[in-house]
């Protein structure tokens, strides 16, 4: 007797069992959690979104250089032959000198300066009475100054510090939410070639079915064949069937090496691994809300519109970098100091803290670039810059309706869609097995019968890539949300930086 088509029941409940046989080294089953933990644990992406999160780090190391202080210092000797052209003039100087100082701009704008000077001059006279005059020779000089310039215009405040550090700090924070949203893509990624790899295992399983059935066909007519019940044409027609069958049957094991190939290098194995998959048996959600509900919680989860919430602030803080390039220079500088003059080294050294002899001054200082052709041309790029961020958001928050839109059309639609899959795999069951027993009963034809075994071959599939096409669009809606590896249990490897 011809074989009966396996329920749609024993077929879904093979689906989340595929094999009971694993290799000795593979002995578990696959869930999505674990394949996609697998990935994100493994895959090299990650392990460059760390390196970029640290060169945006690095630039925040620079910026805070700027505060950094400077310190110059020289010590030289000299000596001057010239021929005087008076007996009052030198003959020879010889000249040591040692001087040093430190610049260290602040947070405020303001630059504090110090320099220490302290040298020793020797000069040598024709004239006696020249050299009498010189009262002090050798003479040892020193001065101490302090400075302090405060912008009023442009650097008060000192933006290009401050406003850099802001922008790079939110640089920084885009960069490791870019780690999340290489893990999104990731996970996305492998959830489409799961489920593709899970279809695979239906396809493979009904082609089967479909197999035995028809080999049990061929078996039934050329038994009927030799009783001349039926003509040769009807037994090559079954041989023909049985043919189309294992085609089917290779391609859908093809395919489904394919997939196996592409899944087990997601994860970094070896391609022909042995991968044993299982479908979800958690239902599929329901009270899933409105589209401007999910939108709104796809907006505070999904790291793109985060991503582009700390660009924008970068690009703010950049543009009042660009706005203060635009004003006129005009620094107030104070200076006070005071000097020595000794001819003793080291009394020349201690007058240098003595306030005797001293100084101190006051001024204005302005300078300008004519045209500002180049501070212009920056604040148009920075502008540009934020436009476009901004155009950004809305195109995400477009690209986040129609992906939401998408998955809960399919969530709507799909489960009376899979209701109505069932019964049409009922109604071509029974159809096929009264066309049968018509044959039977020498009332039908072969290809007839050939003809509702392939229509219930195709309702058997259909039905069942329903399932899976329920089942992914439930989780691609957990995914466009931004909650799927939340809802998996799924932590993003954390981000440790980078080892100097």
């Amino acid at each position: 007797m011809f074989n009966r088509p396996a329920s749609i029941l024993a077929v879904i409940i093979s689906l989340c069992v595929m094999h009971n046989i694993y290799a000795a080294d593979e002995g578990k089953v696959f869930t999505l959690a674990a394949v996609i933990n697998t990935v994100l644990t493994r895959h090299p992406d990650l392990a460059i979104g760390n390196i970029d999160a640290a060169i945006s780090e690095t630039a925040a190391e620079r910026i805070e250089g700027l505060l950094d202080p400077t310190v110059n210092a020289s010590i030289g000797v000299s000596e001057d032959q010239t021929p005087p052209s008076s007996d009052f003039q030198p003959r020879e100087t010889q000249l040591g000198q040692l001087s040093g100082n430190i610049i260290k701009p602040l947070a405020s704008g303001g630059t504090l300066g110090a320099s220490l000077e302290y040298n020793r001059t020797k000069q040598d006279f024709s004239s006696p009475l020249a050299s009498q005059l010189a009262t002090i020779n050798p003479a040892y000089r020193s001065s101490l100054s302090l400075s302090y310039r405060m912008p009023l215009l442009r650097g008060s405040g000192r933006p290009e510090y401050t406003e850099a550090l802001n922008a790079s700090m939110s640089d920084i924070e885009a960069g490791r939410l870019q780690r999340e949203l290489i893990a999104r893509d990731l996970s996305l990624q492998t959830l489409n070639v799961y489920f593709r790899l899970l279809s695979d295992g239906v396809r493979v399983k009904l082609a089967e079915v479909t197999l035995k059935r028809a080999n049990r066909l061929l078996e039934y007519q050329q038994f009927r064949e030799k009783f001349g019940l039926i003509e040769t044409a009807d037994r090559m027609q079954a041989e023909a069937l049985l043919a189309t069958r294992k085609l089917e049957v290779q391609q859908a094991r093809a395919q489904q090496v394919n997939d196996t190939v592409e899944l087990n290098r997601l994860m970094l194995r070896a391609p022909d691994a042995p991968l044993n998959v299982v479908a979800n048996e958690q239902p599929v959600r329901s009270g899933i809300g409105g589209l401007d509900d999910s939108i709104e919680d796809a907006l505070s989860q999904r790291p793109e519109f985060q991503i582009l919430e700390a660009q924008l602030k970068a690009t703010e803080s950049r543009l009042k970098i660009a706005r203060n390039a635009k004003q006129i220079q005009l620094d107030v500088v104070a200076e006070v100091g005071t000097l020595a003059l000794n001819e003793d080294a080291g009394n020349a050294a201690a007058d240098t803290f003595s306030t005797a002899d001293h100084f101190a001054g006051v001024s204005l200082e302005l300078s300008d670039r004519l045209g500002r052709r180049v501070a212009n041309a920056d604040l148009r790029e920075t502008e540009l810059a934020r436009q476009r961020v901004l155009a950004q958001r809305t195109q995400v928050k477009e690209l986040i309706r129609d992906e939401l839109a998408g998955v809960l059309s399919a969530l709507t639609t799909g489960e009376e869609i899979l209701k109505l899959a069932r019964l049409s795999v009922e109604a071509e069951k029974k159809k096929f097995e009264a066309e049968l027993s018509r044959y039977r009963e020498g009332r039908s034809d072969t290809t007839t019968v050939i003809q509702f075994e392939g229509e219930l071959h195709v309702a058997e599939l259909q039905a069942e890539l329903q399932l899976l096409s329920l089942l992914l669009a439930d989780k691609q809606y957990a995914w466009a949300k931004g909650v799927l590896l939340d809802e998996l249990g799924i932590q993003v490897p954390p981000y440790e930086g980078v080892m100097q």
